[in-house]
């Protein structure tokens, strides 16, 4: 989050999230001013290094960032993360707690990253929150919102690629 707070206008949203058991796919759109690009290059390309882990310690799992599209003040970048049983991300808590057809939205800018998630499923998600909350760094936050159904999605949906 760092590199988030040092260029507060830098933005990243994704276009997809996609998770299964094992693995994460997701393609995310990221702009912000043309000097904040190379310093986000160098962190969140970095094969290396997990961009999702709420645990200090990081995961064990196996990363693959793609440019897609490389403009001056924008990136467009997939991400294959194998072995994401070992990461503590939000979507692979999420999905491990609530199973398949979970559809995620996300965004990062600042000192926040929100994250909104469409479940096929009606239970108490109050399990899943505390799971949450425990592996998150000191000095970080989360904060939940429970939407209820589809129709206040669509009020908040905007487009991934203005």
């Amino acid at each position: 989050m760092d590199l988030f707070h040092q260029y507060p206008t830098l933005r990243l949203r994704n276009a997809t999230c996609t998770v299964t058991e094992n693995a994460m796919w997701r393609i995310d759109h990221v702009d912000g001013p043309a000097d904040a690009i190379p310093a986000f290059d160098e962190v969140f390309l970095n094969d290396e290094r997990c961009n999702e882990c709420l645990d200090e310690h990081g995961c064990s799992g196996t990363r693959e960032y793609q440019v897609l599209d490389r403009q001056p003040a924008a990136r467009i970048v997939y991400t294959y993360h194998a072995r994401i049983d070992r990461c503590c991300a939000v979507p692979a808590v999420v999905t491990d707690y609530i199973g398949d057809g979970v559809v995620f939205e996300s965004e990062r800018t600042g000192g926040a990253y929100r994250w909104r998630v469409l479940s096929p499923v009606e239970t108490s998600l109050d399990l899943l929150f505390d799971h949450l909350e425990s592996a998150l760094p000191t000095g970080v936050q989360l904060d939940v919102n429970h939407l209820g159904n589809t129709e206040r999605w669509r009020e908040k949906t905007q487009p991934a690629f203005p």
